[in-house]
């Protein structure tokens, strides 16, 4: 579905692909698989005033909400952006989610609308070797600091979003230190989809309370500054 809102985290979600090329190893979504768009060119924006008719005007509309805007092959389609074209002429308020430099395609259409867009830019490590392993289809670390990098300057509201935050794989220090002056920094811990399970990631097994703990050994750790938000753990049990 092409507009829908998700009631476990009260978001509008526009998702112009089924199915995520970026397949990320922890993705709750389920979504890992090949980018198929959910309409052409042809027939995406009637499907998209359509759904939009039912979101209210003033809702905060997330574009990659449960998968990513921009898989590789949006460079050719440009499915995105007519969406991105679209918010903006209804002038609607929008946060476009993604772990892809090809966001910065969009600067020319974010410019002209400041105050009502952002962009959320996914990095939960600068270790290329753990990132090829657990999102192995999504760029490098270097090609999306980048990418903020470009957004910050050109004068775009971009935050940077470290969800998954990972133990031992995420490095908080280390992303604060390149984090580009003023741009803010938001932490969320890896949710395991079946918390009293385990997940295998780069050889290393998590479990959900593990997780938590040093979660908040890690918040505690760095509380106190104003540009990083810490997003609770969801509900357990």
């Amino acid at each position: 579905m092409l507009v829908h809102f998700i009631p476990a985290v009260c978001i509008w979600s526009i998702n112009p692909y089924q199915g995520c090329a970026h397949r990320c190893v922890y993705c709750i979504a389920g979504s890992q698989g090949e980018s198929v768009p959910w309409h052409d060119a042809n027939t995406l924006l009637p499907a998209l005033r359509e759904g939009l008719a039912q979101v209210p005007a003033e809702a905060e509309l997330f574009i990659g909400g449960m998968v990513d805007a921009y898989p590789p092959v949006e460079a050719e389609l440009g499915l995105t952006r007519m969406i991105v074209q679209e918010l903006v002429a209804q002038r609607r308020p929008f946060c476009l989610n993604t772990k892809s430099d090809l966001v910065c395609r969009e600067i020319d259409l974010l410019l002209g609308y400041p105050g009502h867009c952002d962009v959320c830019l996914s990095l939960c490590t600068l270790d290329e070797v753990a990132l090829a392993c657990i999102e192995p289809g999504a760029p490098s670390a270097a090609v999306r600091l980048a990418a903020v990098r470009q957004l910050c300057d050109a004068g775009i509201e971009v935050i940077i979003d470290s969800a998954p935050w990972i133990p031992g794989i995420s490095n908080i220090e280390a992303l604060l230190a390149v984090r580009p002056s003023g741009v803010p920094i938001q932490f969320a811990p890896l949710e395991i989809p079946h918390p009293a399970g385990a997940m295998m990631l780069c050889g290393r097994r998590y479990m959900q309370q593990e997780i938590d703990d040093a979660y908040q050994q890690e918040r505690s750790h760095f509380s106190g500054i104003d540009y990083i938000t810490w997003k609770d753990p969801l509900p357990r049990g």
